[in-house]
């Protein structure tokens, strides 16, 4: 077995776990009305309890890599805001040890262990991370001028790619 593919067990486990992260995060956005902007036609509490149905069919139907980026997607802002509280929550809420902040900063460690950005999540997590040092004090002046170079790194061969070329 390699380490990409899990068994039957292993992945159902998986499942599992991510469908409850997902609903206690959405639980979490619909119980903190300081995280909801309401508009004439937007109502986030509608929109929560409807994404709580998806990830019940997503679970149902075995979509895990689905259930990640959502956890991934709706947790980004926490770790972006250092949401220590959060995280808490969903270790009571869920009984999972989970710490958002950790997979975050091990997922920062590899792409700069590695030297390049490959996808726009990891440019994201890169620009959160820069966006977190140029805040904090005493800055870390050769971790951000490596991020620079990350992100001017990946934004340039982006744009090479993006760009047509002239006839």
């Amino acid at each position: 077995m390699t380490d990409n593919k899990l068994n039957k067990d292993e992945k159902q486990a998986e499942l599992k776990k991510y469908r409850d992260l997902v609903l206690a995060t959405l639980d979490y956005y619909i119980d903190n009305k300081e995280m909801q902007i309401k508009t004439a036609d937007f109502d986030p509490i509608e929109h929560f309890k409807g994404l709580k149905v998806q990830t019940e069919e997503n679970y149902l139907k075995g979509r895990l890599t689905r259930l990640k980026q959502w956890f991934r997607d709706l947790t980004e802002m926490q770790i972006e805001i250092s949401d220590l509280k959060f995280n808490k929550y969903l270790q009571d809420k869920t009984k999972y040890d989970i710490d958002i902040f950790k997979s975050y900063f091990q997922r920062v460690s590899k792409i700069i262990e590695k030297g390049k950005i490959t996808s726009d999540n990891q440019f994201n997590d890169i620009n959160i991370m820069l966006d977190q040092l140029c805040h904090t004090e005493p800055l870390d002046i050769e971790k951000i001028e490596i991020l620079n170079k990350l992100i001017g790194d990946y934004e340039q061969r982006i744009s090479k790619k993006t760009r047509k070329p002239t006839a």
